[in-house]
């Protein structure tokens, strides 16, 4: 690990769906050679990201954490939770890109997700120019077989669902296409990293990626479940940013 010094940054980006806030983790001196924008899982936040934005920006790497709109019970973003989907999610994404484009100039852009952060990542970055590369953890590709099957008429306008409350807008917003033949439309580089005993996100989601993405590297973790340990973090951490310094 270069250990190189950085600095840190939180500003917030205004939508129409509400204002994102994210933290930039600048290394100094930096070239703007790589940038890889970070996107949480469902009721997770941008601050459970920094522990791997940080070592990357230590080895020279530009790193963004982000709070989507509504994302959950901790995020700083002013979008109601009961608005967010995972469409909702895309738009978000994708106005972050944008508002890095604009303010920088980076060689390379890269997404890294977790769980609905991961699923939201894969399914957008087919849709986003210049996409250089994609790294998920535990992608939460379960969520269309999940959410689908659900009958419309007996779900409540609002509702709590894993201690967020929700709306019938996320079920509105689940993809209704084939999201691995979406997903895979993706030509760059992918690499997954997935715990054996999820027993959330079954690992045979990510085993169907691997065999569809032209480019991917699957990772099963054998005895871990859908959280993974701060050493094992770091470990991942440490090879986003040798594959992208490489």
């Amino acid at each position: 690990m270069k250990n190189a010094s950085f600095t840190s940054n939180t500003t917030s980006l205004s939508t129409a769906r509400g204002n994102i806030f994210l933290d930039e983790f600048i290394p100094e001196n930096n070239e703007r050679a790589a940038c890889v924008i970070m996107s949480h899982g469902f009721n997770s936040c941008a601050a459970e990201l920094h522990d791997i934005a940080k070592i990357l920006a230590q080895n020279g790497i530009y790193a963004v954490c982000y709070d989507f709109n509504g994302g959950g019970n901790k995020v700083r973003s002013t979008g109601k939770t009961t608005d967010m989907s995972v469409s909702s999610e895309q738009d978000d994404l994708k106005d972050l890109v944008n508002f890095i484009k604009d303010r920088y100039q980076f060689d390379k852009i890269y997404l890294y997700g977790e769980s609905q952060g991961g699923f939201v990542s894969a399914i957008t970055a087919p849709d986003i120019a210049d996409i250089a590369g994609l790294f998920l953890v535990y992608p939460a590709f379960v969520i269309p077989h999940d959410w689908l099957g659900k009958d419309e008429d007996t779900l409540p306008d609002e509702f709590e669902f894993m201690d967020v409350k929700l709306s019938k807008t996320y079920y509105y917003g689940v993809p209704r296409y084939d999201v691995f033949a979406k997903a895979t439309n993706f030509s760059n580089p992918v690499k997954i990293w997935h715990g054996a005993a999820d027993p959330i996100v079954d690992p045979a989601y990510s085993l169907k990626l691997v065999k569809n993405y032209e480019k991917c590297e699957l990772k099963i973790i054998s005895g871990l479940g859908h959280w993974f340990p701060p050493t094992l973090r770091s470990e991942i951490a440490i090879e986003i940013a040798d594959s992208i310094n490489s």
